[in-house]
């Protein structure tokens, strides 16, 4: 009997150490962090000089963006972002030439991230979609609703900083559906911090990583 309740207690032992691992590749983090530099690109043509900085993007010179991401399974989480900028006067704003006026902006994403794919931990490429809420000047429509979808990259410092790029199409529904004075487009370049990231060096998935850190033997260093 004392044996049979041994091999019981070891086998118990064998599983979670198992569902630990499981837990542990698909869990790679559990939360992100960000701080970030934000532009608004709102001057009315959603398709017309996209990377023309000025006059259309609207940016403050301190970063006003703050994210949270929770960790879902595998390449799944969900993000939010509290976005603050503001229209320069000089710039072009829905065809227009208007004063200097702040806008909030908040999203809430589902966010699917390709880095797990991929034989390698530095460069993590993501998609995102969700919904936006943006408060805007009185005469720019003023409350928006609208569905968010766009791209982004992660650039891996170490295991639990990284750089990030991230751009996104907000696409007005409410009060006007899918017009082009109430469409724009949003830039985020900043910085994340992981909580508790898995170790690159360390062997939950399968060695996925174990080519980085290998110490090879050169023959130059092998003795006769």
């Amino acid at each position: 009997m004392k044996h049979i309740l041994i091999l019981f207690i070891a086998v118990l032992c064998s599983a979670y150490t198992v569902k630990a691992q499981e837990y542990i590749a698909d869990k790679p983090y559990q939360y992100q962090v960000g701080l970030f530099w934000n532009a608004i690109d709102d001057d009315g043509n959603p398709f017309e000089g996209l990377l023309r900085f000025r006059p259309n993007w609207n940016m403050i010179p301190l970063p006003t963006t703050l994210s949270f991401d929770y960790h879902i399974k595998g390449g799944f989480s969900l993000e939010a972002l509290a976005n603050f900028n503001r229209y320069k006067p000089s710039n072009n704003v829905n065809r227009g030439v208007f004063d200097k006026k702040f806008v909030f902006n908040l999203d809430i994403n589902a966010k699917y991230a390709f880095g797990q794919l991929m034989k390698q931990p530095f460069f993590d490429p993501f998609i995102f979609g969700g919904i936006s809420y943006t408060l805007r000047p009185p005469n720019i429509w003023r409350h928006m609703l609208a569905p968010n979808v766009g791209v982004g990259f992660n650039f891996f410092i170490r295991e639990d900083i990284a750089i990030q790029l991230r751009t996104s199409a907000k696409i007005g529904v409410v009060p006007e559906f899918f017009t082009h004075h109430s469409n724009y487009l949003h830039h985020h370049f900043g910085v994340i911090y992981v909580l508790n990231a898995l170790p690159w060096n360390q062997d939950f998935s399968k060695k996925r990583y174990n080519w980085l850190f290998k110490g090879y033997n050169w023959k130059g260093n092998n003795k006769q």
